[in-house]
């Protein structure tokens, strides 16, 4: 199903193009056509942040997105990096409180190669034990970085006053006890139970077109696109869980900043992207 939701005033004076189709299997798409400009910014959002982990889990769905450039059966850890350093691209990601969010900023002529690259990573991720084992050392400096910097301190501070001993007052990083613990079952566990396509939005701006970004989403997405799954809708307190899990009794706070400070190093994530989410690359 393709709806068109509009058409908004471009920054250039243009007009924008605003249109939405769902997928098999509930994967959301949802583009907007800037045909002023000739690059474009591709994302695959997953609808699974720090707030869907108790305690055992907690600091697992940012390991998860470290995990997730490391290599699928297509790709090793460097084909990835390399794909988009050919052609100048920027690949990135970011986890929150409620979602995580893999994204790519290229020319427009190259958006099929980072379409196919994005997706393959989001769906057919190893999850190696050797690499779970290598990027907890690289969390653990994340944490004590993150412990080192006061304006990351207070954000946290604040929303463990706010919401409390509940996964939405933990820190998305989780803690050193709880990444010395996790295991690579149990990552591999929150992977499967939550990158789905229903719980999956693709969103791109720039210089595209809706139809063939679609087909090319559909193709990058290949086997898992099947069922008649319905996308999942927008989640209150009481929103989708892990099997068996207890949810939180509150929402997330949006009060905090855009500010950005994020850089890559040899060994992985260097710090967060923007307060209140964490950064992979």
């Amino acid at each position: 199903m393709t709806v068109h939701l509009g058409r908004p005033a471009a920054p250039n004076g243009g007009d924008s193009h605003v249109v939405r189709t769902v997928l098999p299997g509930g994967l959301r798409v949802i583009t907007e056509s800037l045909p002023a400009v000739r690059s474009a910014a591709f994302g695959i959002w997953a609808g699974v942040g720090s707030r869907d982990e108790d305690l055992a889990y907690a600091g697992a769905t940012h390991y998860l997105e470290h995990l997730l450039f490391k290599g699928t059966s297509r790709r090793s850890a460097l084909d990835i990096s390399a794909a988009m350093d050919a052609v100048g691209g920027e690949l990135n990601a970011f986890t929150a409180k409620e979602y995580t969010c893999y994204y790519a900023r290229v020319l427009d002529v190259d958006l099929p190669l980072a379409i196919d690259v994005l997706a393959d990573m989001v769906t057919s991720s190893l999850i190696e034990p050797k690499d779970v084992d290598a990027e907890r050392g690289v969390i653990l400096d994340e944490i004590a970085m993150n412990d080192d910097d006061p304006s990351d301190t207070v954000h946290e501070a604040f929303a463990a006053q706010l919401f409390g001993d509940t996964p939405i007052g933990r820190p998305i990083l989780g803690s050193v006890d709880s990444i010395n613990a996790i295991t690579r079952g149990q990552i591999a566990e929150h992977y499967a139970a939550r990158y789905k396509p229903q719980n999956l939005v693709v969103a791109a701006a720039g210089s595209l077109d809706h139809a063939e970004l679609v087909d090319l989403t559909r193709s990058a997405f290949g086997p898992v696109l099947t069922g008649d799954a319905k996308p999942l809708p927008p989640r209150g307190p009481g929103g989708p869980r892990r099997p068996g899990r207890p949810a939180p009794a509150c929402g997330w706070c949006r009060a905090a900043s855009s500010r950005r400070t994020s850089s890559w190093g040899a060994a992985g994530c260097r710090g967060p992207t923007i307060a209140g989410s964490r950064s992979a690359c």
